[in-house]
């Protein structure tokens, strides 16, 4: 009877046991099934379930006359799942061997304890066709695309690069990733123990949108000749940098614009970022005698002077605490205004800036868009250093009247010469001339004229004084250009010390002119940094005739004067 009742004891304790055992997992099956079953769906879900990332194209980039400047091909990415990889030294070696890279850093790659881990980003298809074939274990292939820039150099500070991830980073690239970069899609597939996709697995799919083709306002063969007389003026000049602009006066598309030295955007190893910038918008100067075309713009509007009034200019001018000469010591003299401006006479531009007075100097400065960014359609544009009116000493005027005190863009002083050439109305520069679509081109209705600032007649009379710089014993004759009437100005700055207290950084040339000038079509801008000589009239000014008469021929625009023929007689 004990032995029975002990048997029973156990039987139920046992039963009991059993029991609550079937209540903990009952309990646990209803809380992962029941109340964590979300959760637990998540965990599973990202184990079984991969995505994909496709790449879409990136818009292409041409120029005005549908040359590529700016391309995408197919490209291979190659990476590893490392616990996969068994023969990680002989597999190392093999992949090394192929691509032509490190063993010992690809090696280290296949030893991170690591699902996934990338060997080498855009390979050419080829090369990744040649590893494809040695079947390594543990190695895999995505298909993406690169960016390919056929003119290799041409155009490359503009145009800009793109990152490892074909996004924008600087340049055109960059300004215009939303619309060249398109959006990146997604697919949704199972995959299997080993992490591998399975095949007809796919549970979702988000359908990549490929970026726009642009075509640009750029053309290809004058860019070609303004690098070539940039770098030609560089070397010749021994100069620090050169840069230029060619832009259209009438509507503000920029057809070249360049800075020397340059850069190759295809290889990536190489960049130096002094090289990748386009001085033309993201670099301020003293521009010197150039701005006395701004000058002789305010004062021919105001009415405080005309071309033919005489000025007594004497051999130096005291204003306020300061002394200023002329470039080169000159006797008092009597000079036209014209003469004034063609020869560049510091001293007569002063008296002329002292008697139109400083406000409505400053007035003209802003006017004319000095101190503020133009708006061109590029990246990293700065606004200049124009010191407001309430912060002008008692030789602001005088300084700034010959372009002395203040600092503005290359792309400032072309947008300056642009409204004086086309009849006094601002301009508003760019790069872009339209999207490709598939419905057609479709206009971005950028550019063309804007407000009037400077009346026909003043800007007519202007023309007039600047075609005088060109002529025969003034400071511009070196920018002459054959068939065709120039009008322009040269200017040559000392460059201020670091830190801002006096000068002797060296110097800056420049020309800024425009053709033809009986009617206005092109504006060319040339600035040389340091180069020996450093007269803008004996640096500037012959890159200048070069690229401009290029330019004109190259746009079959009408030469001024009729070519004389062989032999002929004058």
């Amino acid at each position: 009877m004990a032995q029975r009742e002990g048997r029973d004891r156990r039987i139920a304790l046992v039963s009991f046991l059993l029991f609550m055992g079937l209540v903990v997992v009952a309990g646990k099956l209803f809380v992962i099934q029941g109340l964590e079953a979300g959760r637990y769906r998540k965990l599973a879900e990202e184990q079984r379930d991969t995505i994909i990332t496709v790449t879409p194209r990136r818009g292409t980039v041409l120029d005005r006359e549908g040359e590529i400047i700016a391309i995408s091909e197919d490209a291979t990415t190659i990476y590893a799942t490392p616990y996969q990889v068994k023969d990680k030294p002989g597999t190392a070696l093999k992949i090394a061997t192929v691509l032509n890279s490190d063993e010992d850093e690809i090696l280290d790659r296949l030893e991170q304890p690591t699902g996934f881990v990338y060997l080498m980003r855009k390979v050419d298809k080829t090369v990744a066709q040649k590893l494809k074939e040695e079947d390594l274990e543990g190695i895999g292939y995505i298909e993406e695309s690169k960016r390919f820039y056929p003119l290799g150099s041409l155009f490359s500070q503009v145009i800009g690069v793109v990152d490892v991830d074909n996004k924008g980073s600087s340049g055109l690239e960059f300004h215009y990733e939303d619309i060249l970069g398109g959006k990146g899609g997604e697919i949704l597939l199972e995959r299997d123990a080993a992490g591998n996709p399975i095949p007809g697995s796919e549970k979702k799919r988000l359908e990549a949108v490929d970026g726009v083709d642009l075509r640009m306002t750029l053309d290809k063969d004058i860019q070609a000749r303004l690098e070539e007389s940039l770098e030609s003026g560089f070397e010749r000049y021994g100069a620090r940098a050169g840069t230029g602009i060619v832009m259209d006066c009438n509507t503000g598309a920029v057809l070249a614009m360049a800075t020397y030295p340059t850069f190759d955007p295809n290889k990536r190893e190489d960049l130096d970022p002094e090289e990748m910038r386009s001085r033309a918008v993201t670099d301020i100067y003293e521009p010197g005698s150039v701005m006395k075309v701004l000058t002789a713009a305010a004062a021919l509007e105001q009415g405080v002077v005309n071309s033919g009034t005489v000025l007594n200019v004497p051999s130096e001018l005291n204003v306020a605490d300061k002394v200023f000469k002329e470039a080169e010591p000159m006797p008092s003299r009597q000079l036209t205004f014209s003469q004034v401006i063609s020869q560049s006479s510091n001293v007569g531009t002063i008296q002329v800036a002292m008697e139109l007075g400083p406000v409505q100097l400053s007035s003209y400065q802003d006017l004319l868009g000095l101190g503020r960014p133009t708006g061109i359609d590029f990246p990293g544009e700065v606004a200049g250093l124009v010191p407001p009116y309430s912060e002008w000493s008692g030789t602001s005027a005088a300084t700034m009247s010959i372009g002395q005190g203040i600092s503005v863009t290359p792309m400032q002083i072309a947008c300056v010469v642009a409204c004086i050439a086309n009849g006094g109305r601002k301009v508003a520069p760019h790069l872009l001339q339209s999207k490709i679509e598939d419905r057609g081109s479709v206009d971005m209705g950028l550019g063309g004229l804007g407000e009037r600032v400077l009346s026909e007649a003043t800007c007519r009379e202007l023309t007039g004084i600047l075609e005088k710089v060109v002529s025969p014993g003034n400071t511009g004759v070196k920018a002459a250009v054959d068939y065709y009437r120039v009008a322009g100005k040269t200017g040559t700055a000392a460059k201020p010390l670091k830190g801002g207290r006096g000068y002797g950084g060296g110097y800056m040339a420049t020309f800024a002119g425009f053709a033809p000038a009986e009617d206005p079509r092109l504006v060319c801008l040339i600035v040389f940094d340091d180069p020996s000589p450093i007269w803008g009239g004996d640096t500037a000014a012959p890159v200048f005739s070069e690229v401009m008469g290029f330019s004109l021929q190259h746009l079959k625009i009408d030469p001024s004067f009729e070519p004389t023929s062989a032999g002929e007689e004058d």
